[in-house]
């Protein structure tokens, strides 16, 4: 739905429900996808999230609506529910979409609806529910459309026809042994092309992209983006098929560790990106790395102390620290955030530090040449008339915040790249922290690069 649209259904469900007119709600919310009305809920005030929830009358677009909501979103709502009209919800959605329910109440009322629910799908849930977050068996769906290898297309096609309605999405037929261990794969278009009395073995490609059950969730995106394809199954150390990932939930992989990333790499916790979150609990979250921030401001500030004399000789000085730092500081942070993005997506050779770190190092050299000569005529603008008689200190100064410039993008540039590779080689997450540590070290580092360099060209 087109945003301008969506306005316009915020504002038709806000002037309808101050209204009273509960008909006319439910004619719209009938009328209104799944997707969107979750994404209606979420514009909505919280005494409102709950009313025009339970004016969906359907209970599959009730279920769907609520698997399509946000977490926090979904949260409001169950905390309003009993446990039987949960599973009543639950009843209407595949299992990996109701594993994803479950993990938003406490585990204790988890377990009481998995009681409570009367259905063959709570077994399969409750082991989705064992396996370790953010790995392939959690992730998966186990509703997946597999055959024995003997299997003739005649007979694959008719188990699809009088099975089609149990399984989430059919993208591909797995064909496995006796032993259920995964043999090979075969598209539909493939299967309804070839010939009835052909078995499965004949026609099944069996050089078959799988995952393992314990295997990353960020991995198994990427393995899915790599090959173009639209799930993956998954298997366990014998190779037993136990659940494919289909493409919706990579998506959706995809778009929680690039959020996580984003936090990480400036040291908060995407966990706390939230409406039920305390500002305590977010305000700790974040303390951690902002007093890493203030350790190196008072190392900043000793450091500019300690050339006191130097800045009351030579008030100008002082005027130049914000840009050198600052042009420093961000081109720190854009080398990390590239390493950062390109060490998630596969695209830099950890293997080839030298090369890697070399290119940013020329990169950001290349640009401190160009700010260095901007900021020295900057400088000689500014101050030669000023002082007419210390033309040769005013052209010491102009070199001197060039110069500074420079290094300061070369070292920040060369930190920037390192850190997250660094990161990488020691088992730590690139994300973590990353800009933090490059920022401090960068206005730290920066600072002392400035005032050496001023110590040695200028007459102070």
């Amino acid at each position: 739905m087109p945003n301008s649209q969506r306005k316009i259904l915020v504002d038709s469900i806000t002037r309808l429900s101050r209204r009273g007119a509960t008909r006319s709600l439910q004619k719209i919310l009938d009328r209104t996808r799944p997707a969107d009305l979750a994404w209606l809920l979420s514009q909505v005030s919280d005494p409102e999230v709950l009313k025009l929830f339970e004016l969906i009358e359907n209970v599959e677009r009730k279920a769907e609506t609520l698997s399509e909501a946000i977490p926090e979103v979904q949260r409001r709502i169950l905390r309003q529910l009993d446990d039987l009209e949960i599973t009543e919800l639950l009843d209407n959605l595949y299992a990996d979409d109701a594993v994803d329910i479950l993990k938003e109440v406490s585990e204790d009322r988890a377990d009481r609806i998995l009681v409570a629910w009367k259905s063959p799908e709570s077994a399969s849930i409750d082991t989705l529910l064992a396996y370790e977050s953010g790995t392939a068996g959690a992730i998966m769906s186990p509703d997946f459309f597999a055959l024995t290898e003997t299997t003739t297309v005649a007979e694959a096609i008719a188990t699809l026809q009088a099975c089609h309605e149990d399984l989430e999405m059919v993208f591909y037929l797995y064909v496995v042994n006796g032993l259920g261990q995964l043999f090979g794969v075969c598209s539909l278009r493939q299967l309804v092309v070839s010939l009835p009395h052909q078995t499965l073995a004949d026609i099944c490609e069996t050089d078959v992209i799988s995952a393992n059950l314990h295997a990353d969730q960020e991995y198994v995106a990427r393995i899915v983006a790599r090959y173009n394809i639209l799930a993956i199954p998954v298997v366990d150390e014998g190779n037993v098929l136990m659940g494919i990932v289909t493409v919706d939930d990579v998506i959706d992989v995809i778009r929680e560790e690039a959020t996580e990333d984003i936090f990480r790499m400036t040291g908060t916790n995407p966990e706390v990106f939230d409406d039920d979150a305390s500002v305590m609990r977010s305000a700790r979250a974040r303390m951690p790395w902002l007093l890493a921030s203030f350790c190196a401001g008072t190392t900043s500030m000793l450091v500019i102390g300690r050339y006191q004399g130097a800045i009351e000789s030579i008030a100008a000085l002082a005027a130049f620290i914000p840009i050198t730092l600052g042009m420093g500081g961000n081109v720190g942070t854009q080398s990390a955030t590239i390493m950062v993005r390109g060490l998630a997506l596969g695209r830099v050779p950890t293997n080839r530090f030298v090369k890697v770190v070399g290119r940013e190092i020329a990169v950001g050299a290349f640009g401190g040449l160009g700010y260095a000569l901007a900021l020295a005529t900057l400088s000689w603008v500014l101050f030669h008339k000023a002082a007419a008689d210390q033309i040769w200190t005013i052209f010491q100064l102009s070199g001197t915040v060039s110069l500074a410039v420079l290094c300061c993008m070369i070292f920040a540039a060369a930190i920037g790249a390192t850190v997250p590779i660094l990161f990488q080689r020691l088992g730590i997450d690139p994300a973590v922290a990353t800009n933090p540590i490059v920022t401090t070290t960068t206005d730290t580092v920066g600072v002392l690069i400035y005032f050496l360099i001023a110590s040695v060209l200028l007459p102070i």
